[in-house]
């Protein structure tokens, strides 16, 4: 009887644990849309599986080799490939938040092995697209009005998708204005924070298995910025503080925000024509001047980091515009995504002026004061080169004497994947708005690459032109005699009219070539 009575027992909690689990299952099936992918601990899991491979490939491949061998070197650049291969499928399996750290890691080259950065670089070609019915079910239950009462047509696909959202054009039924209208993701929101915790959980275990490799501040950076850039209010507010900031500059402009027609995960902008600025085609069909673009760039970002302060997060191609009006030939930027800027305090605002002042003479000596302040130690060599994206050799000889070819950009290469634990140290102890500031190096420099002016002066002329400004501008303030002052200010301006003779010489130069 005892025996009889255990066994049901035994069979009812088996039944009642079945039943109570199969019904969370199907409430978190159901509270997930039913989705495995929405469902947090699906996505952990995902990630664990493919941290578990990549520890184990690293582990059995490099075991036994010794670093500075070529058999070493080979099989560390193959187990990189696979690695980044299988991280590659994982953030395209689970979107969102992962595709926006691949994107960040994708464009870190020379700073990360480029295995890496050229197999995760597909994440930009390759974003997430939602549906038509989906992309409508978010407008309606954000504007709450049927989607035909907002607007008289409306592209079904987008324009350009990215990690959190995605770009289609309407016409606004009420102005009859052609309108940019950028949705997020609807599942982005309902992942991210799993996705940040399951991110920060893997980056700890990479950092305790392998010290070499930190990419905690990269987490942390993700885990800071996200929240503000999933609030496309946050952006809309951004996009007006940059349109008042550089009114100055006509050749810039920034969409007009339709706030009527804007939420958290709605913004709603005037639609500007124009070509990615990287399009080498378009300009050349447009007889556009590829020195007159350089130093506009150079323009709007150096005065954005040594002027401002207030620097744009994710510079990138796709989010700079350019376009060429046909009546009067005159050349426009257009400058999109502001959901991400970051503040730069004053005192490293200048220091950071001091720092490249000191690079472009070059002052060696200073050069190492600088960044001894800023944190970076005895590593400060290696911090000026990942800031350059030039050789110290080159930076001992001065920047602006010597010409970058492709010899040095493949030493580069190479020593970024010889010393990657060295750079993520000094990534690791930067100061962290030097994190943003290497995103529009990097536009900077790849875009000149692009166009074959990469040993020319242009940005380098802005740039001399806003440090010299930013730094005597921080000296007139301390002054506290009139003499002393007006000396100053003389010297300053001095300073800065050889910058702009050096300017025009260069355009006469560019002008006589033209002829």
């Amino acid at each position: 009887m005892l025996r009889v009575t255990t066994k049901k027992v035994a069979t009812a909690i088996l039944s009642t644990t079945t039943i109570i689990g199969g019904g969370t299952f199907a409430y978190t099936l159901h509270q997930n849309e039913y989705e495995l992918s929405n469902i947090g601990l699906i996505r952990f899991a995902r990630a664990g599986i493919v941290a578990s491979r990549v520890f184990v490939d690293y582990k059995l491949s490099l075991r036994g080799l010794e670093k500075d061998t070529d058999d070493y070197s080979k099989s560390i650049k193959e187990v990189h490939k696979r690695s980044a291969e299988k991280i590659l499928k994982l953030c395209q399996l689970n979107g969102g938040t992962f595709i926006k750290m691949g994107q960040l890691i994708a464009v870190m080259e020379y700073l990360i092995p480029p295995e890496y950065t050229s197999t995760l670089g597909e994440l930009f070609s390759a974003a997430p697209k939602t549906g038509f019915d989906d992309v409508k079910k978010m407008i309606e239950k954000n504007l709450k009005k049927p989607l035909d009462e907002v607007f008289s047509s409306f592209d079904h696909e987008p324009i350009g998708s990215a990690s959190l959202g995605q770009v289609h054009v309407g016409i606004l039924k009420d102005t009859n204005e052609k309108v940019a209208v950028k949705v997020q993701h609807p599942k982005v929101l309902l992942r991210s924070n799993i996705d940040l915790k399951t991110m920060e959980f893997f980056a700890n275990a990479a950092k305790t298995l392998f010290p070499d490799f930190n990419l905690m501040w990269l987490v942390k950076e993700t885990k800071q910025n996200l929240p503000k850039e999933l609030d496309f209010l946050h952006e809309a507010k951004n996009a007006d503080a940059v349109r008042r900031m550089f009114s100055h500059l006509t050749f810039l402009k920034v969409p007009e925000i339709k706030y009527d027609y804007c939420t958290k995960q709605i913004l709603t902008m005037e639609f500007c024509e124009g070509k990615q600025i990287n399009d080498i085609e378009y300009l050349k069909r447009e007889n556009i001047n590829v020195h007159d673009i350089c130093s506009k760039i150079g323009r709007l970002f150096s005065e954005m980091i040594f002027s401002k302060g207030y620097i744009h997060a994710d510079p990138h191609p796709g989010n700079l515009l350019v376009s060429k009006d046909k009546k009067t030939g005159k050349v426009q930027l257009v400058l999109l995504d502001h959901g991400l800027y970051s503040t730069l305090k004053d005192d490293f605002r200048v220091m950071y002026s001091e720092l490249w002042l000191s690079l472009m003479k070059p002052d060696l000596k200073e050069v190492k004061r600088i960044s001894t302040e800023m944190g970076v130690g005895d590593l400060y060599d290696l911090f000026v080169c990942i800031i350059t994206r030039r050789s110290w050799e080159s930076i001992q000889k001065g920047i602006k004497k010597t010409k970058q070819d492709d010899k040095e950009i493949e030493h580069i290469k190479s020593f970024a994947a010889q010393f990657a634990s060295k750079i993520n140290e000094v990534l690791a102890t930067m100061p962290r708005e030097m994190l943003l500031i290497l995103k529009t190096n990097d536009l900077l420099r790849s875009i000149e690459y692009r166009f074959g002016v990469s040993n020319r002066a242009d940005s380098f002329i802005e740039m001399a032109r806003f440090c010299t400004s930013s730094v005597y501008v921080e000296k007139l303030r301390k002054v506290d005699n009139t003499f002393s002052y007006y000396k100053m200010w003389l010297d300053m301006y001095w300073r800065l009219l050889k910058i702009e003779i050096y300017s025009r010489f260069l355009m006469i130069k560019d002008f006589l070539w033209f002829l």
